[in-house]
């Protein structure tokens, strides 16, 4: 199979492991990524280099816009005709411009489309109209949870749903587990941007009533300039530790070495979580999870994790107050390596995604997963 791939994900090598898997189990993979990519908390990145798959990077306009941005339309058209891809994957979401790129082009070339969608909302105004093309043109559609599938089936998408994670996770990156499950003190560490959907104030906020823990915040955002203050006014100095932004690289390392992960994501306006990747990092490195009912999460955690309502500050405090249970700890690190091993693997991933291309090219009509 010669499988095409579009999207801005992969501007990051760390995030191309289920396409070099792909490419072990025999199949071609030709990468279209913006060149550039300007991300909030690390600035303008640029395509890391590759040596395994096919690339062609673009000077993608309004990059770092996950709706707006475009590929330059002739440069685009030229490589798919020139490498004949059985399928087009567009990783992006189908409510913005470059979805509907790929939907143009796929149908002027006459390639199979399959989008890819993380929204688990429900689209409106000029989304859900640049989203309709999309469905329209789509042989099948890959979501990341099954609410985004249902948000696709409200917007009027009829294609096939496959529900698969787009990144995987490389157990060989995840160290073995350093923090012993009898240690004092605990430590709690939250990974993701440092703002208010993310809840790393909730997680500060549980600390006076979870004596045994202290916690590392690593990550950066505007909320940053609240958090500080209130780790004073909590009178928690000396037991929370901000690292600031890390590289894709060094989060397993920092997981390997924690007790817990804590992810307690509050639903906000126009968002609830969509996945939460550190998730599946943390299974596969043996952190026990505590983690809000929010968006996806309940889904990808299972049984790996402890589960609270969202912004339940008594709950968190209460979760990890159990946990200072060594059993507890461990028995839930075992059971988020052995989930992260089923299903959040490059591996497991790619051997799905594999499945679900051929059930495309045969024209399936079989929804998996939702």
């Amino acid at each position: 199979m010669r499988v095409a791939v579009l999207g801005h994900t992969y501007i990051v090598a760390a995030n191309r492991g289920k396409l070099r898997q792909l490419l072990r189990r025999g199949h071609r993979v030709l990468l279209l990524s913006p060149r550039l990519w300007n991300e909030t908390d690390f600035g303008l990145r640029r395509f890391e280099t590759e040596t395994e798959l096919d690339v062609e990077t673009f000077d993608c306009p309004r990059h770092g816009h996950v709706r707006r941005f475009t590929f330059p339309r002739a440069p685009l058209r030229r490589t798919l005709r020139a490498w004949r891809p059985d399928v087009l994957l567009a990783e992006t979401e189908p409510g913005g411009l470059a979805a509907l790129q790929a939907a143009a082009v796929s149908a002027a070339l006459g390639i199979p489309l399959v989008p890819f969608a993380w929204e688990n909302l429900p689209l409106a105004g000029f989304s859900r109209w640049t989203a309709w093309p999309v469905y329209a043109r789509a042989r099948r559609l890959f979501v990341g949870s099954r609410g985004a599938g249902l948000v696709a089936r409200q917007a009027g998408c009829r294609a096939p749903i496959t529900v698969i994670p787009q990144v995987g996770v490389d157990p060989a990156l995840a160290p073995p587990r350093e923090a012993p499950f009898d240690r004092r003190p605990l430590r709690a560490v939250f990974v993701g941007r440092l703002d208010r959907k993310k809840g790393a104030d909730l997680l500060l906020s549980a600390l006076p009533a979870a004596p045994d823990w202290s916690a590392t915040i690593v990550g950066d955002g505007a909320e940053r300039s609240t958090l500080e203050p209130q780790v004073v006014a909590l009178g928690l100095t000396g037991r929370v530790e901000f690292t600031g932004a890390v590289a894709h690289d060094q989060v397993p390392r920092i997981l390997a070495e924690a007790d817990a992960l804590v992810c307690p994501s509050r639903t906000v306006p126009g968002w609830a979580e969509q996945f939460g990747h550190v998730l599946a990092w943390a299974m596969a490195a043996g952190a026990p999870i505590v983690a809000s009912r929010c968006g996806a999460i309940p889904e990808v955690v299972d049984d790996a994790g402890l589960l609270i309502d969202e912004n339940e500050v008594a709950a968190l405090s209460a979760a990890l107050s159990r946990l200072t249970a060594p059993d507890l700890r461990r028995k839930l690190a075992a059971a988020g390596r052995a989930r992260a091993a089923a299903v959040f693997t490059d591996e497991a991933v790619a051997r799905r995604l594999e499945q679900a291309l051929v059930m495309t090219l045969e024209r399936s009509d079989v929804d998996v997963g939702l």
